[in-house]
């Protein structure tokens, strides 16, 4: 991607033997690649099915980003490294 693009960050949120799961509380954290929190999100997170879940967001540098939430109590988690490229 690049800089100043809307990319669509998407989850697909599964237990560990693979069956879809919705979590509550879903929550979005943007980290700097230095692992240091940017932004966290709440609002605006839209849930497309059974535990698929979108945001869109305008990437200025290269960031992680983690989709979290609860399911049955427990936290569940999802990461993932975006890398943008500047033209």
């Amino acid at each position: 991607m690049l800089k100043n693009d809307t990319v669509r960050l998407l989850v697909f949120f599964k237990d560990f033997d693979g069956i879809v799961i919705t979590p509550t509380d879903v929550k979005l954290t943007i980290y700097n690649t230095d692992q240091t929190i940017k932004e966290e999100i709440t609002e605006g997170i839209i849930k497309l099915s059974q535990g698929k879940y979108h945001y869109d967001y305008i990437a200025t540098e290269s960031f992680i980003y983690e989709f979290s939430g609860l399911f049955n109590s427990l936290p569940v988690l999802a990461r993932e490294l975006c890398t943008v490229k500047f033209n």
